[in-house]
């Protein structure tokens, strides 16, 4: 039998086959595109520095809110300021006649239907008391404000008997802005205007926010003569 003859094949890789040969060298591959950006980077000149824009002239503020000829309440944290400053002495005050009796009674000096009897009428004072230093301060910062416009200023209080006080700023010679203890806890301040024309004239504005009191002083003196503080 006559054998079949198997016809040779010439295999050859595919030029498209990929391999896993560095690239020669003489090939001439194409530099990346990141370091090509850094070597145009280098090799631009320098630009020009842009000059900086000329100062503008700073704008004037604007008034103050509170300088609108409307009538203004003072800072609602001077009730609590108040009520703090007039409970406490009462009852400081109240509880030395209280240790009195008692301390009477307690040595028979005292019957107990005459010591039931004025600690009963203690009570009734002491809450008494306690109950007007409570509503006052809310009645007094109900019935105080005060308006500023370019002229000066206009404050109006009284709870019973009112008054009305207005201060030109043509009359004014020098201001305060004064802080207590307990003000400065609360950041309250008051302002104390001295005007012309009256020998040691002074009207007091109390109960107002510390930057409030030293704006309407600065308003009352623009040539910022007052008494910093």
């Amino acid at each position: 039998m006559d054998e079949i003859e198997k016809p040779e094949i010439d295999w050859q890789p595919d030029e498209t086959e990929e391999t896993n040969e560095p690239a020669a060298a003489g090939r001439g591959d194409v530099e990346p595109a990141a370091a090509a950006a850094a070597r145009a980077t280098e090799a631009a000149p320098a630009s020009r520095a842009e000059p900086h824009p000329e100062p503008q002239p700073a704008a004037q503020p604007p008034p103050a809110p509170f300088i609108d000829g409307q009538e203004h309440a003072v800072d609602p944290r001077s009730v609590t300021a108040t009520r703090i400053v007039t409970i406490l002495p009462i009852i400081a005050t109240a509880f030395l006649p209280f240790l009195g009796v008692t301390l009477g009674w307690a040595l028979d000096g005292i019957p107990d239907r005459v010591y039931l009897a004025l600690v009963a009428g203690w009570i009734v004072l002491l809450s008494g008391a306690l109950i007007f230093a409570y509503k006052l301060p809310e009645l007094h910062h109900k019935h105080l404000r005060y308006r500023v416009d370019e002229t000066g200023v206009r404050i109006r209080r009284g709870i019973w008997w009112r008054k009305v006080i207005s201060i030109p700023t043509s009359r004014v010679q020098h201001t305060d802005v004064s802080q207590g203890p307990l003000q400065r806890n609360f950041e309250l301040a008051t302002l104390t205007v001295f005007t012309a024309g009256t020998e040691g004239a002074s009207i007091s504005l109390e109960g107002l926010e510390h930057g409030v009191a030293k704006r309407l002083r600065d308003h009352l003196l623009p040539d910022h003569h007052a008494d910093a503080i």
